[in-house]
Formats: C-alpha cells, sequence, structure tokens
C-alpha cells in the first residue's frame, strides 16, 4: 500500500469520528486550502480515499452534538468513591450520536432553570420542543466526555468548578464558566438534577425513574458523572430539572445485578488467609514490632466477611502480636481482587485483642479494643470504596459516648 493511500486512510478515519477538518496537504493534493476548488480525484475520476466525510447530522438551536463512541459506563472496581450498588463497573457501553441541551430548560444561558417538575412534566416539555428525555446512558456520556473523564472537568474533584455540595439549585445558567464538559455540555452538576427516560433498574422493585446531576452533601461522591439516584416519576423536588435530547434514542440501558448478603458473617480462624492478610500488614505495625527480642510476630486469630452495601464484599482479619509490656492488636479491612487482597485500611484495638459487631448501619461496624484506661468502641465507616476510623468511645452510664 503506497504511503499517499495510508495517509489517507488514516485522515479520512479522523474525519469521520470528528477529530480532524480535512485540510489539504502538500503530499495528498495539489488544492490550496479553502480555495473552493473541486476535491481531487485520482485517474479514473473517482474521489481519493481520504475525501470521505460522515454527513452533517441536522442543527438544533443551544443544543451540543455527542457524536458516536464508546462510554466507559459506570466507575471500574478500583476507582473511588464508587457506589457499587448503583453503578455499572466501567462496562464499555457503544453508543451512536445525539443532541443534548446545553443548559438546563429553559437552555438558554443567564436564565433560572426549571425545576419543581414531575417526571410527566419533564417529558411533556421535552416533546413541546420536539425533543424528548435523554437516557441516562447518554446523559452520562454526554458528562464524561470524549475521554471518559469522571467528573466534566477531570478525574480530580473541585468543587469550585461547578459549586457542588449544598447549593442554590436555582443558580443561573453558566454562572460557573468552567463548569463544562468536553462535549459543551454546562451545568450538569452543582444545580438542577434531571429527569432521564431510564427506569431504575437496579434490583429494587417499583416504577422509579433514574435521575443524574444536580448536586448533594458529599460532592465527591455525587457529582461524579456516573452518579444515578431513583425518585418516584410523581415526586416533585425544588432539585429536579429538565434538560432534553434529540435524535435515535439509544436503547442501552444500565444493566446491574445485585448481589447481597448478610451484613457481618462470622468465618472463624481461616488460616489459608493469612499469607494474604500478613503481607499487607503496614510497616508502622510491622516496625512496632521488629528489633525487640521479646516480641512475637502479629498472628491473625480471627476473620470476617463484611458487607457494607450490595455488590461489595469486604474480608476483615484481625489478630496481634506481643511486646515485653502489651499486645499490638488491630484488624485489616480488605477488598478481595481476584485472587488478591487490596488492603483498605489497618484499625488498631491497641491492646486487646479485637472483636468487630454490627451497628445501626450496615456501612458502619463497631470494633471493640482497650488500651490502659479500659474497653473502648470505635465505629469503622464504610464510605463508598474507602474505609474511615472513627474516634474512640467508652461507656458513660450504660452507654458508649466519645470522649476528648
Amino acid at each position: 500500500m503506497s504511503l499517499a493511500r495510508r495517509r489517507g486512510q488514516v485522515m479520512a478515519g479522523l474525519v469521520r469520528h470528528g477529530v480532524v477538518a480535512l485540510s489539504c496537504m502538500t503530499a495528498l493534493c495539489a488544492c490550496e486550502c479553502g480555495d473552493g476548488s473541486p476535491a481531487p480525484t485520482v485517474a479514473d475520476g473517482t474521489p481519493p480515499p481520504w475525501h470521505v466525510t460522515e454527513s452533517e447530522p441536522p442543527s438544533h438551536p443551544n443544543m451540543a452534538w455527542i457524536p458516536s463512541g464508546v462510554l466507559v459506563a459506570g466507575t471500574p472496581a478500583g476507582q473511588l468513591p464508587r457506589m457499587a450498588d448503583r453503578e455499572m463497573p466501567g462496562v464499555s457501553v457503544k453508543l451512536g450520536g445525539f443532541f443534548i441541551d446545553r443548559y438546563n430548560y429553559p437552555d438558554e444561558p443567564g436564565a433560572l432553570p426549571v425545576t419543581g417538575v414531575g417526571f410527566a412534566e419533564a417529558k411533556q416539555i421535552c416533546a413541546g420542543h420536539g425533543k424528548r428525555l435523554c437516557t441516562e446512558l447518554e446523559w452520562e456520556r454526554a458528562c464524561k466526555g470524549p475521554d471518559n473523564l469522571t467528573y466534566e472537568y477531570g478525574d480530580s474533584y473541585d468543587p469550585n468548578v461547578c459549586g457542588t455540595g449544598p447549593t442554590d439549585s436555582l443558580a443561573p445558567n453558566g454562572i460557573h464558566d468552567r463548569c463544562v464538559s468536553g462535549f459543551g455540555v454546562r451545568d450538569m452538576h452543582g444545580g438542577a438534577a434531571n429527569w432521564t427516560s431510564s427506569s431504575w433498574g437496579r434490583g429494587v422493585p417499583g416504577n422509579a425513574m433514574s435521575v443524574r446531576g444536580g448536586s448533594g452533601d458529599d460532592g465527591e461522591l455525587t457529582a461524579r458523572c456516573a452518579n444515578a439516584s431513583p425518585a418516584k416519576p410523581t415526586k416533585v423536588s425544588t432539585t429536579a430539572g429538565v434538560r432534553c435530547c434529540a435524535g435515535e434514542e439509544n436503547r442501552p440501558q444500565v444493566q446491574l445485578a445485585i448481589d447481597s448478603g448478610k451484613v457481618l458473617i462470622w468465618l472463624g480462624e481461616n488460616t489459608e488467609r493469612d499469607d494474604r492478610f500478613l503481607a499487607l500488614l503496614p510497616s508502622l505495625v510491622r516496625n512496632q514490632l521488629k528489633n525487640r527480642l521479646t516480641a512475637l510476630p502479629f498472628r491473625i486469630s480471627r476473620n470476617w466477611e463484611w458487607r457494607p452495601i450490595a455488590n461489595e464484599r469486604l474480608l476483615v482479619a484481625g489478630g496481634c502480636g506481643k511486646l515485653p509490656q502489651h499486645d499490638v492488636c488491630g484488624v485489616m479491612v480488605a477488598r478481595p481482587e481476584g485472587e488478591r487482597l487490596r488492603l483498605l485500611l489497618f484499625v488498631s484495638s491497641d491492646w486487646w485483642q479485637p472483636s468487630v459487631g454490627k451497628a445501626s448501619s450496615p456501612r458502619v461496624l463497631s470494633l471493640y479494643g482497650g488500651d490502659r484506661n479500659g474497653a473502648f468502641r470505635k465505629p469503622v465507616v464504610y464510605r463508598w470504596g474507602r474505609i474511615v476510623e472513627g474516634a474512640k468511645q467508652r461507656k458513660r452510664g450504660g452507654a458508649y459516648v466519645s470522649l476528648p
């Protein structure tokens, strides 16, 4: 294959995918750019292979064109934060091209978003303008942009870009000038949430619809393009608004199997897991036990399985190492990844052999330990893929209370 022909095929591919506009190159054509001359031909009079363009879609005022491409739907298992019971685990989904409003309805810069509408009214608003509600995966692709970013502006959370967190949903369209996706879609977070045409379909009975965007107290979590929440179609909220799509609707939907189980299961000693857990022991604990003539190495003596939410299975292993004055004890919380374990956190129980129990929420465990001042309890909190250690609590008057 000639070099010119090869270059032509590459350029044609780039044009079809909207990466570059076809321009004249000395090696490929003799015309001057922008002179209006007819396209060059090969010997038999047919257009050259690089003279291939995708037909332009019909224009829609104030709407952004989202070209066909692949959406990495949801959040991969190793990426945090992640809602394992609400989003797909980074599945590649091919979507056709479509249009989406650049702003929340009424889709004009400077206008206040219309909120306080239910699903039926949102659908009717779009239909009245010759449009339709977006599917939730169309919405997610428009937010993630061509690079499948976590947030519309990048992969690292910045609360100032879209004004996410507890915020006024009626802030004017476009007030956050950097809150724009790679496809030119604005204000998908930090203001009004958007009804979609997709039913929730994540193992929850009922007729809930999927709502995307908006804001929430935990901005790092709720401002992600993959974030979704269910809402009854009759619900009317001051935070729910409208964003419309146009063009042929993409049929792919979120397909998420829900795997639930008991919150906490005692697994006994399960010594076959010891080697994997001991390899995860933090260096801080190792350093406490090494170079001590009378120290004994850390030994795992108890194991649990913890399911803080559906589709999330964690292993908890507890044990102690021995020093002359006292033991060095705690639990390791890890996520199985195939044959490997990924350590999420080591939580110290100080001098006492650790024990864990259920708390008021499945996302919280109570770790029991002890120190020079006696017994204590400590919350171990699951926060959307991460583990957070709470402060010590001691029993006073029959109840556990946090002490300074």
